[in-house]
């Protein structure tokens, strides 16, 4: 009980300290999901519950896309985390409207559950009676949760200081200086790269973290580069979104029930709210996701490796509209890649892109580790735990000197905040 309390009052403090418009508007958050949730037993339960969620959606609304910021006079800045912990705050909202489980009683517990620090900036995105469980019920603090989590930090930051930030240089390059064609094509493809070991270190930080704490939050990848479709794809990237999408949008709407016509109409809606999610320059990257969605099925080969490259490749290239604020540009970008066939270009100058050779060795193996221990994660995870504790010390030593050694700040690099903690 006292951890927990400390737990509350360093996430607020924590989170204030970053601006202490953070904190206000998350409270305001809190307190108007906590005492509406509380009065969806009166008679004017379904008005209280629009209510809430409009102004909870209005307040996200607001700062994601700053309306009015040509004529207001304050000097604005997006609370970080509004976009999970709203999401996890309508879902409170619509569980409890629902009757799935009663309102929160205890205020406290309910502003942990949502303002729970390390999983405020990046996710996964909770649902709130299965983190309320995992802070409150469920915890297990041992030397082995302990470990566990220490080593998954580890693993979390060496993605995103060795891989990650090594890409973001030759990322960064192309889309300044104004590249085409088939330097789009790399940058694409390294960018898949970059962003999954950006997002997925930042959450193997909050899982590491929280497993240290004895918290268990739910897993948000599951090789997602192993896809066959986008369809599957979006079972194993980003899956708390995923569900979240799929629970309280697609469903809602119908999902697959009312035949095929109002079931791609609903998957269109819920990737559209997708994009939305992200910002409006996402727009046509989520509408994209979802025709692939529609039709992706159809074109799946007998041939499981074909259909894990196309699947790659056409993933990557709607990554443009993340590499390009300005969706009008990256359709350009994408077209030049067919209309100005420069690969030999690429290939004499991929060394000047800002990697020398040394560091592409060190990106290709780090990369190369990054994707074998995601398709051994169970098997590694007991191999850990059953070493001796000598072997143990030595594996924490080996991924510090890397980190020390490879990581970006070591040689030079701009350490940049993780790519997922801006939506």
């Amino acid at each position: 009980m006292v951890i927990n309390f400390i737990l509350l009052i360093l996430s607020l403090l924590i989170y204030a300290s970053l601006g202490i418009t953070n904190l206000l508007f998350i409270l305001f958050s809190i307190l108007t999901s906590f005492f509406a949730a509380k009065l969806f037993k009166s008679k004017n339960k379904k008005f209280i519950f629009i209510i809430t969620i409009i102004l909870n959606s209005l307040v996200f609304f607001f700062f994601k896309f700053m309306i009015f910021k040509e004529i207001t006079s304050f000097n604005l800045i997006v609370p970080l985390g509004i976009s999970y912990y709203t999401l996890q705050i309508i879902s409170y909202l619509i569980d409890v409207y629902k009757n799935k489980y009663p309102a929160e009683k205890s205020l406290w517990k309910y502003m942990l559950s949502v303002a729970y620090l390390p999983h405020l900036f990046i996710g996964p995105i909770a649902k709130y009676d299965e983190i309320k469980d995992a802070i409150f019920n469920n915890r297990k603090t041992n030397w082995s949760n302990f470990y566990l989590g220490i080593t998954r930090v580890f693993w979390g930051l060496s993605k995103k200081l060795i891989i990650s930030g090594r890409i973001a240089i030759i990322t960064n390059n192309i889309t300044t200086n104004n590249y085409s064609g088939w330097y789009i094509l790399l940058a694409v493809f390294l960018y898949s790269i970059q962003l999954y070991a950006d997002f997925s270190g930042g959450i193997d930080v909050v899982l590491g973290l929280s497993k240290i704490l004895g918290i268990d939050l739910k897993e948000n990848f599951n090789s997602p580069f192993d896809s066959q479709s986008v369809k599957e794809f979006w079972r194993r990237w980003h899956i708390s979104l995923g569900r979240w999408l799929k629970e309280y949008i697609y469903i809602p709407l119908g999902g697959n029930k009312h035949g095929t016509f109002r079931k791609n109409i609903n998957l269109l809606i819920t990737f559209f709210i997708s994009g939305l999610w992200h910002g409006l320059s996402y727009l046509l990257w989520g509408i994209f996701h979802g025709i692939f969605v529609m039709f992706g099925e159809k074109l799946k080969t007998p041939f499981q490796i074909v259909n894990k490259i196309g699947t790659f490749i056409l993933i990557s290239l709607l990554w443009c509209f993340f590499l390009w604020s300005d969706p009008f540009i990256a359709l350009k970008m994408i077209g030049s890649i067919i209309t100005d066939f420069n690969l030999m270009n690429v290939i004499q100058n991929i060394f000047n892109l800002g990697l020398a050779l040394s560091d592409w060795i060190v990106l290709i193996i780090f990369t190369t580790t990054l994707f074998i221990i995601d398709k051994k994660q169970l098997l590694i995870k007991d191999k850990l735990l059953k070493i001796a504790i000598e072997f143990k010390l030595i594996i924490l030593g080996i991924m510090i000197l890397f980190i020390l050694l490879f990581g970006i700040y070591g040689i030079g690099f701009n350490v940049n905040e993780f790519i997922y903690s801006n939506f």
